[in-house]
């Protein structure tokens, strides 16, 4: 159930210390296109469910678990009859650990584990699911202790997935390198958790590449190849996202939630935000707001 949505932005209500919540859907009631900045993950019991992504319809067969990753805009469609557990959590449960924020950057927007598509992701995300909801539903003693390592057991998993499927799409660039293949990635890995956690500072490609130990051409190059994108694409998708948390969810004037995203100014906040969402950051707060 969706209970605080403002326009397409659901603002979830954890309800404890733990920042996550966890129920047993059984309503025959469909949710609107809707976004949030936690991490959700589907499960049906009984029956099927569907989940909307885009164009894309995923059938989620019972069993069968969903990871949406966070800010995935989505709708979903219930069945007449059945049950789902559908898990929120907070992103920043995984943040204290330096290379999770990194991890949701690299992953898709939705993981859908079948015993098809993911044979050795598959088992273990179902395992883990039914450990976090006999956890939740009993609630015995470090019930909350036990849920979160559960949760890092699997990111950890799918973190190593996710980061060789990556490090095999440069195979053929890189054959007989897989050594420094994991030297590389450990190098843009940390520098990433520097992005992260200082994008509202001036940060430039000079100075990140320092942090690497490499020239800064060396720098630009293996960046991308990791990361699919540039050092300052990478750098703009985390203001941007920032200033889009800002628009939603305060009124600051325009001005300042690009002061607060990391942007240097007024122009250079309007222009890139444009790029990326085709809108200005008025239009873009204007059409929130109408929703």
């Amino acid at each position: 159930m969706i209970e605080i949505l403002n326009g397409i932005h659901e603002t979830i209500d954890y309800g404890d210390s733990l920042g996550l919540k966890l129920f047993h859907n059984v309503e025959n009631e469909d949710y609107p296109e809707h976004w949030h900045t936690g991490i959700e993950m589907i499960m049906p019991i009984i029956g099927d469910y569907i989940v909307c992504v885009g164009d894309v319809r995923y059938h989620l067969e019972t069993g069968q678990v969903m990871m949406i990753n966070t800010g995935v805009l989505h709708s979903l469609e219930a069945p007449p009859v059945g049950e789902r557990v559908i898990l929120q959590f907070d992103a920043a449960l995984l943040y204290t650990l330096k290379e999770m924020e990194t991890l949701l950057s690299l992953m898709p927007p939705v993981l859908h584990f079948t015993q098809e598509k993911e044979p050795l992701l598959y088992p273990y995300a179902h395992r883990k699911m039914e450990t976090i909801i006999q956890e939740y539903d009993v609630r015995q003693t470090f019930y909350e202790a036990r849920i979160y390592a559960t949760l890092i057991d699997l990111f950890v998993l799918v973190g190593r997935v996710v980061t060789t499927r990556e490090m095999e799409k440069n195979e053929n660039q890189m054959r007989g390198q897989a050594i420094k293949q994991k030297e590389y990635l450990g190098v843009i890995m940390n520098v990433c958790n520097y992005i992260n956690q200082h994008y509202q500072e001036n940060l430039s490609l000079e100075e990140t590449a320092g942090i690497s130990g490499f020239s800064k051409f060396h720098f630009t190059r293996v960046f991308k190849q990791y990361m699919n994108m540039t050092f300052y694409e990478y750098l703009n998708s985390k203001r941007v996202k920032r200033a889009e948390e800002l628009l939603y969810s305060t009124e600051m004037s325009i001005t300042d939630v690009a002061m607060n995203s990391g942007f240097a100014s007024l122009s250079a906040f309007n222009r890139t935000f444009k790029s990326v969402n085709g809108c200005s950051p008025s239009e873009f707060r204007n059409k929130v707001m109408q929703l």
